[in-house]
């Protein structure tokens, strides 16, 4: 998401423009969650009352230093109301929402995140859970002010690249006379 420039720190003569998005995109992953939810338990998608989601305790961090940006930091919420899936698709389907979103939740020293379940009958329930998430917002000079911009989540490890595009994988590391030498598997077109 990219809001248009506007200055700061100025006598308040003309106002700054607004926002280049609409105010529902101010936080682009409860969005983005709702979607992959949407995509993988289509009975949610079809009764979109069912699958409530708001952001409680958000906090907003910055730091006295060369960067403008700053984060936010929040809890959402999300609540499954009427639930007759399996959970273990919901939540399946949240935690690999959360490998490409909020990856620093998924490290084996993280605390897991929280969740409460409400018995309606033999075959329903009410689920909620408490995701606690972060985005950082990239402040750049432009023309005058600043442009802000929501970041994606760097990838970490992506699970399946490869060490080197379009090649085989390391086959061997070895180390001779106290230097550390790589040693590659040879293309399969050679």
């Amino acid at each position: 998401m990219r809001w248009s420039s506007f200055p700061i720190l100025r006598p308040p003569a003309p106002p700054p423009s607004k926002p280049s998005t609409s105010g529902t995109d101010l936080v682009k992953k409860p969005a983005s969650l709702r979607a992959a939810i949407a995509a993988t338990l289509p009975d949610l998608a079809r009764d979109a009352d069912r699958l409530v989601m708001w952001v409680e305790r958000g906090a907003v961090r910055a730091t006295q230093g060369p960067q403008r940006g700053f984060a936010w930091e929040y809890d959402l919420i999300i609540v499954a109301e009427n639930y007759t899936l399996p959970p273990e698709d919901l939540f399946f389907t949240v935690t690999d929402w959360m490998r490409l979103h909020q990856p620093d939740l998924l490290q084996p020293d993280a605390a897991g995140f929280p969740f409460e379940v409400d018995v309606i009958d033999d075959r329903a329930f009410d689920v909620k859970i408490t995701l606690p998430l972060r985005e950082v917002v990239a402040a750049t000079p432009s023309q005058g002010g600043w442009s802000l911009e929501v970041q994606e989540e760097p990838v970490h490890f992506p699970d399946a690249a490869p060490l080197r595009p379009d090649s085989a994988p390391l086959a061997s590391v070895w180390a001779q006379d106290s230097e550390i030498l790589f040693q590659v598997a040879p293309d399969q077109d050679t």
